[in-house]
């Protein structure tokens, strides 16, 4: 796949502990016949030969990268401060019972008097709380 026919037979690379004796010379071989080539023709040619392979891509790549969209890894919500945002999804998916995100994440505070009400305190002992920086 490589175009180098006579890595296969180099006693250095025989047997994995041979490649591990001489893993410096192997990684110069392969850089050097690896960077001749484009990414998409490598991806290509390593699952042509039944090698799972994929590109590696920066974060704007991945995030628009068409499995990544068509699995809903991307999302767009809108931020009370912000405005639109994107986050990501939710990454396990599953049939019946599929999760999504509805919300972006709460402001620094924003639920406090409901958790500590849920919490058995009173609006009044709640007040106190955040009067006294104990919560936000």
């Amino acid at each position: 796949m490589l175009g180098r026919p006579d890595l296969e037979s180099d006693a250095r690379f025989a047997v994995n502990a041979d490649r591990m004796r001489h893993r410096d010379e192997l990684t110069a071989e392969l850089e050097s016949a690896l960077t001749k080539r484009q990414s998409d023709e490598l991806v290509a040619s390593l699952l042509d030969a039944g090698v799972p392979a994929a590109p590696i891509q920066d974060y704007r790549q991945a995030c628009d990268d068409p499995h990544t969209t068509a699995r809903g890894m991307v999302v767009t919500m809108e931020h009370p401060v912000e405005g639109k945002v994107i986050g990501l999804g939710i990454p396990v998916k599953m049939s019946a019972t599929p999760g999504a995100i509805r919300r972006a994440a709460p402001m620094l505070g924003q639920h406090t008097d409901e958790v500590l009400a849920e919490a058995g305190f009173s609006a009044e002992q709640s007040s106190s709380l955040r009067s006294s920086g104990a919560v936000a």
